[in-house]
């Protein structure tokens, strides 16, 4: 069985809805989980004592929180990628094409999804480097390759 680290893992985003295709990953120390999900729906009838689900075809991709330690970097910072008022005009517009965010997780393993940026923080330390923490949202279905 084969195990993979850190080190093989990289985070590529676009700088903006449509934009450019970004490696941030020497700027990122944690990812949230990257999982797609089916979704079901309850469907016990009264009288039942356990909870029954159905699935209703169609899946998801929870939120993925990127962190790491705050950078203003031109091009390539967490800051520029996540942070300029450029890009969140674009984000926020209704026609956004939304952002491509390639995580390719061990040798072989890439997940690939369309996403919009929900969410920027810049978090400063008392004592302690200033990290951030962007949250993205599905756009479309996101796949393993």
């Amino acid at each position: 069985m084969a195990r993979f680290g850190s080190d093989v893992v990289t985070v590529t985003i676009e700088d903006a809805p449509g934009g450019t295709a970004r490696i941030i990953t020497p700027y990122v120390q944690t990812i949230g989980g990257i999982k797609v999900e089916s979704i079901t729906q309850q469907t016990n009838p009264f009288g039942t004592a356990s909870e029954a689900h159905s699935p209703v075809g169609m899946t998801r991709t929870p939120d993925i929180a990127i962190a790491g330690f705050h950078d203003d970097t031109a091009v390539l910072g967490p800051h520029v990628v996540f942070g300029t008022a450029a890009s969140w005009a674009l984000d926020i517009a209704p026609a956004s094409v939304g952002r491509e965010l390639v995580i390719l997780a061990a040798t072989g393993a890439t997940f690939t999804i369309q996403v919009h940026l929900v969410s920027y923080e810049v978090l400063p330390k008392n004592g302690a480097l200033t990290e951030y923490v962007a949250l993205v949202r599905q756009m479309g279905a996101g796949a393993w390759s």
